[in-house]
């Protein structure tokens, strides 16, 4: 974390969520009741799948923290995908049911205008949203958390919907369509079936042990090669763990430095990606000695190896017994 107060962000952001998010869904929710507006009922909903979330968030993180174990020697970190996948996978069923209803009430073509009051409503959730977002996009970039940046796509997502329901309320008192209320309902409805479906599906990534993104394996490669001493790098293996990012990598070295000066180049390695690479947990380097650095030695290797393929193919000649 780059700042002191990140910590505090850290520990606070799930109970700021469940409290904005739980008073932001009872006033829309009451509001869009009173107004009539099915959108800012929809909105609603919106708002309360968030509490759900960071009250998620609040047991994900404490979850992810705890220490290595024997029964658990890579830590807990999954923890945190699978409590994603399975909010957002309730979110999708959720959000089909609502438009199956959605779609159901437009059909029925029995529409009414909200009344005004719906529009005051939905210009506070933009403000609370916007906000909302770029402050949980900032812990979530900090903690790397796919929790709390899932958190951070739905407060963009509120933002968006309740700037519908804005444009929905507008067109149905002053442009006579009375219907667009219920078609943005619809159409909030279809964006969080499309933010929960795009956040489990990286949930299912994090869970499968899925590698780095490209420009990440490119930077591990740069600072690697680097390193004076470091002549290649070869077998890069990356996979995330929960917040943390675990590498394994193998360098080439001359085949004349010593075992103390390769492992020497190794830990140097093991330092650089420690410190330049974000939220890395675990760094595991080892040195190869390259062909040709010196030919004398290429050569006996040869030979021993052609010598330990004869004694497996029996050509050699055994020892006289005594």
């Amino acid at each position: 974390m780059r700042y002191a107060k990140c910590v505090v962000c850290n520990e606070m952001i799930g109970w700021v969520g469940i409290f904005t998010n739980l008073t932001l869904s009872t006033m829309k929710l009451f509001v869009g009741v009173v107004s009539g507006s099915h959108a800012l009922v929809a909105d609603s909903i919106y708002s309360a799948k968030d509490v759900v979330t960071s009250i998620l968030i609040i047991f994900g993180l404490r979850v992810s923290k705890k220490p290595i174990n024997r029964d658990h020697p890579y830590g807990k970190g999954k923890h945190e995908f699978m409590i994603s996948l399975m909010v957002n996978l309730a979110i999708l069923v959720i959000t089909g049911l609502l438009f199956y209803h959605a779609a159901n009430s437009l059909v029925e073509n029995s529409h009414q205008a909200p009344h005004l009051i719906a529009l005051w409503a939905a210009g506070f959730a933009i403000a609370v949203n916007l906000f909302l977002q770029f402050y949980t996009r900032c812990v979530a970039l900090e903690i790397s958390s796919p929790l709390v940046m899932t958190l951070s796509k739905h407060h963009l997502g509120d933002s968006l919907a309740a700037l519908a329901v804005m444009l929905a309320v507008i067109g149905s008192h002053y442009l006579g369509l009375p219907w667009l209320d219920t078609a943005v309902a619809l159409g909030i409805n279809l964006h969080l079936i499309y933010l929960a479906g795009e956040a489990a599906w990286d949930s299912f990534n994090g869970l499968m042990d899925s590698a780095a993104p490209r420009h990440v394996a490119q930077q591990i490669h740069k600072i690697a090669l680097g390193i004076k001493g470091v002549e290649k790098v070869e077998n890069l293996s990356t996979r995330y763990i929960g917040q943390e990012l675990w590498i394994a990598l193998e360098v080439g070295v001359h085949s004349d430095l010593s075992i103390r000066e390769a492992k020497t180049i190794s830990n140097r390695v093991e330092e650089e990606l420690a410190t330049f690479v974000p939220h890395v947990g675990e760094v595991n380097v080892h040195f190869v000695s390259l062909e040709g650095s010196v030919p004398e030695l290429d050569q006996i290797k040869q030979e021993l190896i052609k010598m330990a393929g004869k004694e497996e193919a029996g050509d050699l000649p055994t020892a006289p017994q005594a």
